[in-house]
């Protein structure tokens, strides 16, 4: 998400206290916090995806090594495992990004009701009922996120048994690998709805004629 930084109002007058108490403004403050929030959502990009780049390097290098050497399968199945816990890990906290993100954002369901302005208000909820999608994508993709590390889990364990069977490794790959294309899936419709949101906030902020609009 785009992020702004906030300038400091100092308001002097009676008149400009009102303003700075207005529901346009409520609203602004609101989604700003938000996007202040969705910083912590945002830095556990990175090492996430630098994790499941190291998974996948780990993951070929036992396929080619094969099952005639259990020894390093077994240590490479253990350092695939210990990757699966740190993506776990930011996985969580990118959720408490999110949760936080979302109770801030309630703020705005609060204060659409006092708009004024009925073509404002319309836009106003438009924007919240996209914000609530986007947020159900978010769990979607969660979702999806825990169960390919569920179904890679299973094809690491079953790498260190020296008795497995080409047929179930193969149909293990398969189930992980189809997680992983729901995954981007709902990465993706997680990502049209960000986009869609930002398109809306700052049709919004120029529509309620909002500093810093864009």
């Amino acid at each position: 998400m785009r992020k702004r930084k906030l300038a400091t109002v100092i308001c002097v007058s009676a008149f400009l206290l009102a303003s700075c108490g207005s529901p346009e403004k409520k609203i602004y403050k609101t989604l700003e916090e938000t996007v202040s929030i969705e910083k912590d959502f945002e830095s556990q990009q990175k090492p996430m995806a630098e994790l499941e780049e190291k998974e996948t390097e780990i993951f070929n290098e036992m396929m080619k090594l094969g099952m005639k050497q259990m020894d390093k399968v077994t240590e490479l199945s253990d350092k695939a495992l210990n990757n699966l816990k740190k993506r776990e890990e930011y996985l969580k906290k990118e959720e408490k990004a999110i949760a936080a993100s979302k109770k801030e954002f309630e703020k705005v369901k609060e204060t659409i009701p006092s708009l004024e302005d009925e073509p404002l208000k319309e836009k106003a909820n438009q924007l919240e009922q996209l914000m609530a999608e986007r947020y159900d994508a978010h769990v979607k993709l969660s979702k999806a996120y825990k169960a390919t590390i569920k179904e890679d889990r299973k094809l690491y364990e079953m790498m260190k048994n020296k008795d497995l069977k080409l047929e179930e490794l193969e149909q293990q790959i398969a189930a992980s690998n189809k997680a992983r294309e729901q995954v981007i899936e709902a990465n993706k419709e997680f990502n049209e709805y960000t986009k869609k949101f930002n398109e809306e906030k700052s049709a919004f902020y120029k529509e309620a004629d909002l500093k810093n609009a864009s």
